[in-house]
């Protein structure tokens, strides 16, 4: 543990640093792709908890740049001929790095999944639980020309949390009254959900992050009571 001498010889324990995360994707090429670009994507593979009766149905369709013979290590993705089928498609993930730290996820869901979240939202959340929560973000590696993993949760694939809900008046789940077209050109609206996940009481998770195809690292999330993340 990291400590500092304040005046008068008192050891008081020293702020660590941590490194914040942001993954903005670019969320209208899961729906229709430019083969001479390479953005970064990324999607919501599945959701579960705040009292639905039903996990959020994987109900969009979006590309994948990988084949099926090079299939990703994020199992919750299952690729065919170039698709998969998810629950949203990622705006923007950020984690501010530390056990504790929220992710805060901005993406976009089908009409009907919104609107599963917006009813729960309106009668007022009986929990704040989510029991099962996967994302999985892709970028390109110019050096290698190559598709890479860029994080994904590890150990478990699908983690748990709580809905970040500071008080009753500012719980951190909105959704966008007005659908978005996925393309000018594709009359098919999607709807922004924006939510932060915190860690669940007494429980732990490993996430891989990389920062090329062949530089990769894990972070861990949440704390157990009476151990020490060094």
């Amino acid at each position: 543990m990291c400590v500092t001498v304040a005046a008068g010889g008192l050891m008081l324990p020293q702020a660590r640093a941590f490194f914040a995360y942001n993954f903005a994707c670019d969320w209208h090429s899961a729906f229709v792709p430019e083969p001479t670009k390479t953005p970064r994507f990324g999607y919501v593979t599945d959701f579960e908890g705040l009292g639905l009766t039903a996990p959020l149905a994987k109900d969009l369709v979006v590309h994948v740049p990988w084949t099926n013979a090079s299939a990703p290590s994020y199992t919750p993705v299952s690729i065919s001929n170039h698709e998969a089928h998810v629950v949203g498609v990622i705006e923007n993930i950020s984690w501010a790095g530390g056990v504790g730290d929220a992710f805060t996820v901005s993406c976009y869901m089908s009409q009907e999944n919104a609107h599963k979240l917006a009813a729960l939202k309106q009668t007022a959340l009986k929990t704040t639980a989510i029991s099962s929560f996967g994302f999985w973000i892709a970028s390109y590696d110019q050096e290698a020309k190559k598709w890479y993993e860029e994080i994904h949760p590890l150990a478990p694939t699908k983690i748990m949390g709580q809905l970040s809900a500071p008080s009753k008046t500012d719980i951190r789940l909105h959704i966008g009254d007005e659908g978005v077209k996925v393309s000018p050109a594709v009359d098919v609206k999607v709807y922004n959900v924006y939510f932060e996940v915190v860690p669940a009481a007494n429980q732990t998770a490993n996430f891989t992050i990389a920062t090329s195809s062949s530089m990769k690292t894990v972070k861990g999330w949440g704390l157990v009571v009476g151990t020490l993340h060094k």
